[in-house]
Parts: C-alpha cells; structure tokens; sequence
C-alpha cells in the first residue's frame, strides 16, 4: 500500500533548502555542492538550480538541475573570501581583474573566467551521486551561450568603479596610473621635512621621483603630470604652496616649494 501512495506522488519541482545540510556532509545535490563553496552568492543571489525530484519507483529518486541562476553564477566568479580569491570587473578601463597569490590585482581575460566558470560545472557533476542526473551539468549548462550571460550579468555584479584602485585604496594592481601618486606619497611622507630655510625645486623632487620610479620597476612619466599631482600633494600634507621664485643650486630661480628640504638622498641623487 505505501509502495502504492509512492509511485502515484508527483515529480517535484525545488529550490536549495539551507537547513537540510550540515557543511561537515559531502552535498548531495548540486545546489548544496555549490553553496557550500559560495554561501555569500547564495545569500545575496538565491538558489544556484532549480532542481527537480523525480521519484522513480517507491524506493529510489532521481534529481536533475533544470534551471541555473545566472545572477548566482556571476557572483561566483567573484572568487571564494576563504580562499583569498576575488575577482572584479573594472568599470573605469572595462577590464577583469583578479587577485593574485602576492596580493595585487593582475588582469585576466574573459575567456579565461567562462572557462573557470565551465570547469567549476564540470567539477560539481564529477562530485554528484548516482542519484542526480549529470547532462545538463556537463552539456547545456556549460554551453558558450550560458557562459556568455553568465559573463555579462557578472560586469553588473562585479563591477569597481574608479575609486577601487585609488591612491589611498588598500588595493593595488600590478600596472595603472595610480602607482604614480601612491609614490608621490611615499616621497612626501618619508622623504621630505619642514625646514624654515630649505628649497626644494620641482626639478630636484623629480629627479628623485625618476630614481624612485626605476627602482620601483615603473615607467618614467612627464615632468608636467609630475609636478601636478606633487604640488597637490604638498599643498595638502605642508600647507605650501608652488612657487617660481626658489633660488637652485646654481643661484638660478626655479619653480619649487620654500620651507622643505630633502631626506634621505643618499643613493638616489647622483
């Protein structure tokens, strides 16, 4: 009689239960395979599948993900917190970036994220039980079309503006113009000193810029932009302002700043 009731229950349509799984269990489906290693995408994004529950006879069932949340997918891509891994679309030079071993952002490709994407799929069907029905995670899912909407939604979900990469941002990227002022900084902070008779002309400070910048594996920049953001940031940090009455070495009037000298030019200036 109940094997009777069993086979008359209808196929059921799901979504990822949270409370049906402990995290120290091996998931036995592929909502909880994935949102065991994405928790956060789940929480922000929902369910990765909606799953079906087909019962096969009164004592086996069979699961088959039917549709995949593509707004879960491109937060995937972000990368695992636990891991250190992370990954942002930068809106400003509309390129992808990630976060390397070292700590700084290097740039990747698109391509190579739809196939991180289509591997992580992959995995997942490789990690599945018998009772759980693999085509769709081996072939619909992992189709060029998919990883292209999933590619797309992710420039929305990921995206950084200009603000990320900042001078006084904590993160940094291996190339970008920003390395410049966050050298600027340096040079400000550790290298210059108040002094009521010292000068400081903008050439001296970018003669010391271009050493800094060539130990620093950088590339030189024009004096110009140099002496923008530099007099800013004297502006700021010294309360003095640019002048083009500093007497150089030669007794020759130059543009500088009056009440700063140089520190620690040993090595540098030569």
């Amino acid at each position: 009689m109940a094997e009777d009731i069993a086979l008359t229950l209808p196929d059921s349509l799901r979504l990822y239960q949270p409370d049906r799984l402990g995290f120290d269990q091996l998931a036995q489906t592929p909502n909880e395979w994935f949102v065991q290693r994405y928790p956060l995408a789940y929480q922000n994004h929902g369910s990765p599948f909606l799953e079906l529950l087909q019962l096969r006879d009164g004592f086996s069932q069979q699961i088959l993900s039917l549709v995949l949340n593509h707004d879960f997918f491109a937060a995937v891509l972000g990368g695992r917190k636990d891991l250190n891994h992370h990954v942002i679309y930068f809106v400003p030079e509309m390129e992808w970036y990630f976060k390397d071993s070292d700590n700084i952002y290097k740039t990747t490709t698109q391509e190579k994220l739809q196939n991180q994407y289509r591997a992580l799929m992959m995995k997942c069907a490789q990690d599945m039980p018998i009772q759980v029905h693999k085509l769709n995670l081996v072939h619909e899912f992992r189709s060029d079309r998919n990883a292209k909407i999933i590619l797309q939604r992710a420039k929305s979900i990921l995206a950084a503006d200009q603000s990320y990469f900042s001078a006084t941002s904590s993160n940094q990227r291996i190339r970008g113009p920003e390395l410049y002022e966050r050298l600027m900084r340096v040079l400000c902070d550790t290298m210059l000193e108040q002094s009521e008779g010292g000068c400081l002309t903008v050439s001296e400070a970018y003669q010391v810029f271009c050493k800094l910048a060539q130990q620093n594996s950088l590339d030189q920049i024009k004096r110009s932009m140099f002496k923008e953001i530099m007099r800013d940031l004297i502006k700021d940090e010294f309360g003095v302002g640019l002048r083009r009455d500093v007497l150089n070495a030669e007794n020759k009037q130059q543009e500088g700043w009056r009440g700063l000298k140089l520190l620690g030019m040993e090595g540098l200036v030569g």
